[in-house]
């Protein structure tokens, strides 16, 4: 199942990511995984949350600058375990073509287990070709329910 990704373009000084997580924990959200990326004079955080649509009300409200694209970006959020390796995974959608654009590790741990958010060239059909193989794929209310 897709997740909502929430993406906000932050300036590259100290405390700027602070202020983010400030916003979002008064508003009691949390969040299932995070990454930073580092562009320069800006920084780009990506992050799933457990409500997509209210921490991008609340960080556009508060001014900040979300990355936007023509539609919402949507990811995968893959269990890996010991059956089913990062290489695992890598290798069955390189071989089918799909591209991953980037990948970031999650907060959300179950078992032996943990989640991997991954953004491919073709969500739809990654998800189609993981579930055909086997490999777990997690929807946001499974995540919600599977965060330590």
């Amino acid at each position: 199942m897709p997740v909502p990704q929430v993406s906000v373009f932050l300036d590259n000084h100290p405390g700027s990511l602070a202020d983010v997580i400030e916003k979002l924990d008064k508003n009691q959200l949390k969040i299932y995984a995070l990454a930073i990326a580092d562009k320069g004079e800006f920084g780009l955080v990506r992050m799933i949350t457990e409500d997509p649509a209210k921490t991008t009300r609340i960080l556009e409200e508060a001014d900040f600058n979300l990355a936007k694209a023509k539609r919402n970006i949507e990811v995968a959020v893959v269990l890996i375990t010991d059956k089913d390796h990062i290489s695992k995974i890598t290798k069955i959608l390189g071989e089918n073509g799909l591209n991953i654009d980037y990948a970031y590790s999650s907060a959300v741990h179950f078992e032996d287990k943990f989640a991997l958010v991954l953004r491919v060239n073709d969500l739809e059909r990654a998800e189609r070709i993981l579930r055909e193989t086997n490999v777990g794929t997690l929807s946001l209310d499974e995540i919600k329910q599977h965060f330590a």
